[in-house]
C-alpha cells in the first residue's frame, strides 16, 4: 500500500514539474543579458513602496501593484490581461508582446521580473493619460493623476531623506535572461525621427532586430508617436542635439550641452523618458574637443560614435553599393575581434538598404541589440567616459 502511494506521489510531483518548465518556458524572455536598475516610485505627491525598474532605457512598472495604487481594474488571463480604468481599457499579450486597443495591435515589450509582469511606464500616459515624471538626479519616478499639489521638484524635496536612504539601494543588478550573442552587432541611426521610422520599425520588426536611435529634438516633438513605439518595443533612445547645424551645436561646450538638454527634455514630453545616450552632429571629431568633453560627459552624457559607416545619405540612389560597404565592413571589423556599430540614417533610402543588410546577417548569426546606457562608449577620442 505504501509502494503505490510514493509511486502516486512521485507521479504527482513529476507532473507538477512539468507544468512549471511549460509556464517558465512561456514567459517572454529579453534576448540580451542586460542590467536593470530599480527605481522609488511616486503616485501624486505619497512616495510608495512600489519599485519601477529602468531597463534599456525605458521605465517600467509592476502591472498589479501600480494599477492598484491607480485605482485601475485587472482582469482577464495570463495570456490577455485587460488593464481598466473608467473611461479606458486595452488588453495586454505578453506571449505575443503586443497591446490591443480596440482592432488596433501596437508592439509593447514586457518581461518578468521577481515574479511581476512589468509593463512601460508610458503605456499609462497613452492610454489612461497619467503623467510619468522621471528625475535622474534623485533618481525617482513619479506618477500623476492631476490631483498632485507639488511640483516635482517640491516632491523630491519633501521625500528627501527617505530617496537618500533609498538611492544606495538602486544599484544595478544583472536580470535573469538568455546568455547574451557571441556575435552582437549595433544598428544606429541618426537624424530622426522622421516620416519613415515607422517603416524602419516594421522592416526591425520582421528580422526580430533593435536599434538604437539618435534623435534629434524637432524630429521628436514633430513624430512623439513614433519615439513612443520605438521606445515601448525595445529599441533605445539616443541624442543627436537640436539643430545639426555646426556652427550652432559647436558654438561652444555650453552650446553643445545645452542642445543636448534641450533634446533630453524632448525626448521625456514624447515617451517619458529620458537617456544618457549622446551622438554629437558629424560625429565627435574634430569638433568635439576635450573642453567639449568635460562638459557635456561630466553632465553625465556617455558619447557613441561608430566603427562601420554606411554612407547611406551619400549613395542614396546606389543601394546595391551602399549593401556591399556595410557587409565588407562588419566582416572586417568582425575578425578583428570587435563588435560592429553601424551608422545608418532614419531616411527614405535606407528603407531599400536595410531588409538586405539584416537578412545576410542574420543568416550569419549576428544578433541586433541596443546600446545600454551603462555600455562602455565607443567613440573617435577613446573617451571611456
Amino acid at each position: 500500500m505504501k509502494k503505490i502511494e510514493w509511486q502516486r506521489t512521485w507521479k504527482r510531483s513529476g507532473l507538477l514539474m512539468l507544468m512549471a518548465i511549460l509556464l517558465l518556458a512561456a514567459v517572454p524572455q529579453i534576448t540580451k543579458a542586460a542590467s536593470v536598475r530599480e527605481l522609488p516610485l511616486g503616485y501624486n505627491d505619497e512616495l510608495t513602496g512600489i519599485k519601477a525598474e529602468m531597463n534599456a532605457g525605458a521605465l517600467y512598472v509592476p502591472l498589479r501593484e501600480t494599477s492598484q495604487r491607480l485605482h485601475l481594474k485587472v482582469s482577464g488571463t495570463t495570456d490577455k490581461i485587460v488593464l481598466a480604468g473608467s473611461k479606458h481599457s486595452v488588453v495586454i499579450v505578453p506571449s505575443e508582446q503586443t497591446a490591443l486597443n480596440g482592432k488596433k495591435s501596437t508592439p509593447l515589450k514586457t518581461y518578468v521580473s521577481a515574479g511581476r509582469t512589468m509593463i512601460p511606464a508610458s503605456l499609462l500616459k497613452g492610454t489612461f493619460n497619467f503623467g510619468i515624471a522621471y528625475d535622474a538626479s534623485v533618481p525617482v519616478v513619479r506618477i500623476t493623476s492631476g490631483k498632485q499639489k507639488l511640483s516635482l521638484q517640491s516632491f523630491v524635496e519633501q521625500n528627501r531623506t527617505v530617496l537618500n536612504k533609498d538611492r544606495g539601494k538602486t544599484e544595478e543588478k544583472p536580470q535573469t535572461e538568455k546568455p547574451a550573442s557571441s556575435k552582437p552587432i549595433y544598428l544606429t541611426f541618426d537624424d530622426g525621427p522622421t516620416a519613415h521610422t515607422n517603416e524602419l520599425l516594421d522592416i526591425l520588426d520582421q528580422y526580430n532586430a533593435k536599434a538604437t536611435f539618435f534623435m534629434l529634438g524637432p524630429g521628436i516633438s514633430s513624430y512623439p508617436k513614433a519615439v513612443q513605439r520605438l521606445v515601448e518595443s525595445g529599441n533605445a533612445a539616443g541624442l543627436h542635439g537640436m539643430t545639426h547645424v555646426k556652427n550652432k551645436f559647436y558654438a561652444s561646450p555650453a552650446s553643445a550641452l545645452e542642445e543636448m538638454k534641450q533634446d533630453n527634455e524632448a525626448l521625456y514630453k514624447a515617451a517619458g523618458v529620458k537617456t544618457t545616450l549622446i551622438r554629437t552632429p558629424y560625429g565627435s571629431k574634430p569638433y568635439f574637443t576635450q573642453s567639449y568633453r568635460d562638459k557635456v560627459l561630466s553632465a553625465g552624457f556617455r558619447l557613441w560614435d561608430w566603427n562601420v559607416d554606411s554612407e547611406d545619405w551619400k549613395y542614396k540612389t546606389d543601394h546595391q553599393k551602399v549593401i556591399r560597404s556595410v557587409l565588407d565592413q562588419i566582416e572586417t571589423i568582425e575578425k578583428q575581434g570587435t563588435v560592429p556599430v553601424v551608422l545608418m540614417h532614419d531616411q527614405k533610402a535606407t528603407l531599400k538598404v536595410l531588409p538586405e543588410v539584416l537578412k545576410t546577417l542574420s543568416a550569419e548569426g549576428f544578433t541586433f541589440e541596443v546600446i545600454e546606457q551603462g555600455s562602455t562608449p565607443v567613440n573617435f577620442w577613446h573617451d571611456k567616459r
